[in-house]
């Protein structure tokens, strides 16, 4: 057997658990923010991870509630959806618009301090994105090769990719 051929069956092999079950299409990854991760490393990873996730939300909500106080940035987020969607703080599933810029950058700026922040991926299959705990568990799904490009996103930004790790489950 030619080593160029050995290597395919090797790889192929590495490769099946990730598929579905019908072999078709490969399982999107299941990833979490590690806990105790710097605030601002947080919110390099959620934004990068959102930047990804977004072009295929069908859904994003968030609740304007968080167990600390809401930091300046987020006071001035929360600030902003008032103005442009009536919401108030203390208000449970608020829904934004990732496609637009300036919604997208609230999210992402409310998601390390929230109780609950989620993005519905396409059809509503699932969430592929999920914040809870105030910003404490932060978890995503993405297909390997979109997991790969946030990782490389990331480290050209200076932050250790592995501050996300696969979920266990």
């Amino acid at each position: 057997m030619s080593a160029k051929r050995s290597l395919t069956r090797a790889l192929t092999k590495f490769a099946q658990p990730f598929g579905s079950l019908d072999g078709q299409r490969p399982r999107p990854l299941d990833l979490l923010l590690l806990e105790g991760t710097a605030p601002e490393t947080a919110r390099t990873v959620v934004e990068e991870v959102i930047r990804e996730v977004a072009p295929d939300a069908t859904s994003t909500d968030i609740d304007l509630i968080s167990d600390l106080p809401w930091p300046p940035d987020a006071q001035a987020a929360l600030t902003a959806i008032a103005s442009a969607t009536g919401a108030r703080e203390g208000e449970t599933t608020v829904v934004l618009d990732l496609t637009d810029e300036r919604q997208r950058e609230w999210f992402i700026t409310l998601v390390p301090h929230t109780i609950s922040a989620e993005i519905w991926g396409p059809t509503r299959s699932g969430v592929s994105f999920s914040a809870s705990d105030t910003g404490s568990a932060i978890g995503w799904q993405l297909p390997a090769e979109r997991w790969e490009r946030v990782r490389a996103r990331l480290r050209h930004r200076g932050v250790d990719p592995d501050t996300a790790v696969q979920s266990a489950t």
